[in-house]
């Protein structure tokens, strides 16, 4: 892969920024229908969100060769209890402190897209799949 590729559970294909904008698309993060998006970076590192506007969470595949580290991201700060994220095919379980609303997955995807680094009160916890 040679470019960024943005995708959505119904749309293969979404218009990168300028052209279309994060907030615009992550206006139709449903949890019945349109659960997630996935923003692809050219080394095929992507960082994913998936559940509701109110509760979803987002996650990060850093791939370092043919190996990755697969990640899913929280505040540094929160509760450490279990809750689920309700999605299309039935969701998954995060920690309380791992759920964030649309405006603050939007700001990491910005991020992510830009390069930049992800905010200090960001912190990651490494899955194994």
């Amino acid at each position: 892969m040679s470019t960024w590729k943005f995708s959505c559970e119904t749309k293969d294909s979404i218009p990168l920024p300028p052209e279309y904008t994060f907030p615009q698309a992550f206006n139709y993060l449903n949890p019945e229908c349109n659960s997630f998006y996935i923003l692809e970076a050219p080394n095929g590192s992507y960082l994913q969100c998936g559940g509701s506007k109110e509760r979803c969470t987002v996650e990060w595949r850093s791939f370092h060769g043919k190996k990755y580290d697969h990640f899913v991201l929280g505040k540094r700060d929160g509760p450490e209890a279990e809750t689920k994220i309700e999605m299309s095919d039935g969701g998954v379980t995060v920690l309380e402190r791992e759920v964030f609303r649309h405006w603050e997955a939007i700001d990491l995807f910005k991020r992510f897209f830009s390069g930049a680094e992800f905010p200090d009160d960001i912190v990651l916890r490494k899955v194994n799949l």
